[in-house]
């Protein structure tokens, strides 16, 4: 089997065992959550601290952890000038088939400067003040849901996580100011969209900030000490178990729907049924302390869902490349191509087109659109102008960036 190098790096606040243990642990366990390995598919540890830093020995941390059967070694780098003070890095071996460029590493606070390759892309930014990631997240369902995992992916784990049960409850939690924003998923690459979220775009007043793009990797989880052969029924989401219906169809077991993936394995965890298995993410697993018997096991290997980043504040957290509006035509014929007609005299490029119904008018319908190009671009604006002498009603969304997450340092 291949070795995988996993790199990572943190900064300790001072020169004490508490601090370098606490930052090193910290360290350790983001590299699993982005990763999902488990400590005994590790071939070994290299962990070095900068000359300024003496007071502890950071393998103690993994030790804690209860990775005590993996090779450790622990070194001081030479003085050089330049280094990031009171700086920890790891180097973690993984016995692994996964590919290197799914590999996720991790730079935590002001090591994040050890990437020159970052600092070139930071450099290119505008500045601080204008873009940046909000510091509260609300997400739907509970700690270790693929909403989660995709703001730790796309934004951090720096980041508060808000867990909300209902999509409405993160459109409330950030509309209240209780959260800074609110992470919506709007459509699933083999289910198709969520309506109910895209109503929510309708009836808030919140933004698009950004949008996240996360490849969705389902699990089948067992309770400790419970047999395969016992099991007769799969508690998940309505949209995992329907992303996951003919592989839950071959072990003829009954799909039974709960508000969550991560609630699932939560749920499964805490009443050990032994009739029961649960189907959700890795991390949810480790979460909840439960066996995984089977992984990727979706219908549709290439399986993504689409989050949509929403604020109250319109200020998206990095350059835009996507616009999202929505507006319902005039009834009459010929109304929709017109509009659409608007953006390809322009040469802009649509992404999406959904239809909802107009709960207002019976048998009217609004049309949510996604399209390439920023509204500080001039063809842009003028597009939107134009849409106005087309349409009865008009709104935007957000002009926003987008990221697909899973990539080669993600």
């Amino acid at each position: 089997m291949p070795v995988r190098g996993i790199r990572g790096a943190t900064t300790s606040p001072d020169n004490t065992p508490d601090s370098i243990l606490a930052r090193t642990k910290e360290l350790l366990l983001e590299l699993q959550k982005r990763n999902g390995f488990q400590p005994e598919d590790l071939a070994g540890l290299l962990l070095t601290t900068t000359p300024d830093l003496n007071a502890a020995f950071p393998a103690t941390a993994a030790r804690g952890l209860g990775w005590r059967e993996t090779a450790m070694l622990c070194s001081h780098e030479i003085d050089v000038a330049g280094s990031v003070p009171r700086c920890i890095r790891a180097m973690l071996l993984w016995n692994t088939e996964r590919p290197t460029a799914e590999i996720q590493h991790a730079y935590l606070h002001e090591a994040e400067s050890l990437r020159p390759d970052r600092i070139a892309a930071a450099a290119a930014q505008p500045p601080a003040d204008v873009y940046r990631s909000p510091a509260t997240i609300a997400f739907q369902g509970e700690h270790g849901a693929f909403s989660e995992e995709a703001i730790l992916l796309g934004l951090g784990a720096e980041t508060a996580r808000t867990p909300c049960r209902t999509f409405q409850e993160i459109c409330l939690a950030v509309s209240s100011a209780r959260v800074e924003a609110g992470l919506l998923p709007v459509e699933n690459s083999t289910t198709g969209s969520i309506h109910t979220s895209y109503d929510l775009l309708l009836e808030s007043d919140l933004h698009i900030i950004a949008e996240l793009i996360l490849p969705v990797r389902h699990c089948a989880m067992l309770a400790p000490g419970v047999e395969v052969e016992t099991i007769r029924q799969v508690i998940s989401h309505p949209q995992a178990l329907e992303q996951c219906a003919r592989w839950i169809s071959s072990q003829h077991w009954e799909a039974v729907p709960v508000y969550d993936t991560a609630g699932a394995a939560r749920i499964l965890a805490q009443e050990k049924r032994p009739d029961r298995a649960a189907i959700a993410s890795e991390t949810a697993a480790r979460l909840y302390g439960l066996n995984i018997i089977a992984r990727s096991i979706q219908d549709v290997q290439e399986n993504y869902t689409r989050f949509l980043l929403l604020s109250k504040e319109n200020r998206p957290i990095a350059k835009p490349t996507k616009t999202s509006l929505i507006f319902a035509t005039r009834h009459k014929p010929g109304a929709l191509h017109a509009c659409l007609n608007v953006l390809a005299r322009r040469g802009i490029n649509l992404n999406k087109i959904e239809s909802r119904p107009d709960r207002k008018k019976p048998w009217h319908y609004l049309f949510y659109l996604d399209f390439e190009g920023d509204t500080a671009e001039p063809k842009v604006a003028e597009a939107i102008e134009e849409l106005g002498m087309h349409t009865e009603f008009i709104r935007q969304l957000g002009s926003y960036p987008t990221r697909t997450l899973g990539g080669k340092e993600d």
